[in-house]
């Protein structure tokens, strides 16, 4: 029998998982279970009574996952899609996930509560504090499941928001932190953009947005990306298609952003790497540098990947971005 990406037999998987009595989980298996395929779960817990939806991504078959190895991710979504559109897009080699997976990880991707297939409430917006109580519950899932006591996490935009809040709140829960499309306390253009937003033309901002097919390629084409384009037409209508199957509607998570900053870098002490592309209209150098000076973290890496927008990973470049990845996630 082929040695994949490790040998132990997780007996917990047999048995009903349950934590502290907040948590239920429920699975659906999606495809055959081979040891050279990259199998897919579905699993759900709960917080505070909000049905809360993870999906696994690991090489293998079901008794041979990737808790032998340590090797544990969860990347956080941003503000407009949930996390399967987002990092396990089926095209070519466009998932994340799927790469991950293919270098013996056990990947995983949350729907924060008001995204995909998560529960919605009117109780908040899904800011980032409501976020990072999601993002604590399913670390505890994970790593229980896993036999771990620590998790690598990946935030994307809004996202960086949510994980960053967790690890100030959770430095030993935390193996590695990665902020992708990120920002701190944003620039004059991002605070004017918000505050448009906001503004709502004059109407009452309601709690959801609603999606179209526009307002999803946007991201792909704002500020200097409509004279420098950094996709394929057919990566960005599955992006986008994938997108509209799942999340017609998002919080207006935006209306935090007039007070900020939410994180506060003294506070992250994990080692931290922050990722933008050059001609990402809202994750900015002069911006982001004074945060990546103030990490408390001396083992810190910044990173710009040229020529690329918001979406780095859904772009032409998205190979480097998974390399970058894996590259800090497999550093010792």
């Amino acid at each position: 029998m082929r040695v994949l990406c490790y040998l132990t037999i997780v007996i917990s998987l047999l048995l009903p998982f349950a934590l502290v009595g907040q948590v239920e989980s429920s699975a659906q298996h999606h495809g055959e279970a081979r040891p050279d395929r990259i199998q897919g779960k579905e699993h759900y817990f709960f917080r505070d009574g909000l049905r809360i939806y993870l999906w696994e991504k690991y090489k293998g078959t079901v008794d041979e996952m990737a808790s032998s190895t340590g090797k544990v991710a969860l990347l956080v979504h941003g503000g407009v899609r949930s996390g399967r559109p987002l990092f396990d897009l089926q095209i070519r080699d466009y998932s994340l996930m799927d790469f991950l997976a293919e270098h013996c990880y056990d990947v995983w991707a949350i729907d924060i509560h008001g995204y995909g297939h998560s529960d919605k409430t009117d109780k908040d917006w899904s800011d980032s504090h409501s976020a990072a109580a999601d993002i604590a519950v399913a670390v505890a899932y994970i790593t229980k499941l896993r036999g771990r006591t620590r998790i690598n996490l990946l935030g994307c935009s809004a996202g960086t928001q949510r994980v960053g809040l967790f690890a100030m709140q959770n430095p030993d829960k935390v193996a590695k932190l990665i902020l992708y499309g990120g920002f701190w306390k944003g620039t004059p253009e991002f605070a004017a953009f918000n505050k448009k937003r906001i503004e709502n033309g004059g109407k009452p901002l309601p709690q959801y947005r609603v999606s179209t097919e526009e307002s999803l390629r946007s991201d792909f084409v704002n500020g200097d990306l409509a004279n420098h384009p950094q996709y394929e037409e057919d990566a960005l209508r599955e992006s986008v298609r994938e997108s509209m199957q799942t999340d017609r509607q998002s919080p207006n998570v935006f209306v935090e952003y007039s007070n900020l900053p939410i994180l506060d870098p003294a506070r992250i002490t994990v080692p931290t790497m922050i990722i933008h592309g050059e001609r990402d209209p809202f994750s900015r150098l002069e911006d982001l540098l004074s945060f990546y000076s103030q990490l408390a973290s001396n083992d810190k890496r910044y990173l710009i990947l040229p020529e690329g927008g918001h979406l780095l990973i859904h772009e032409k470049d998205h190979g480097r971005f998974q390399y970058e990845v894996l590259s800090f996630f497999d550093r010792p």
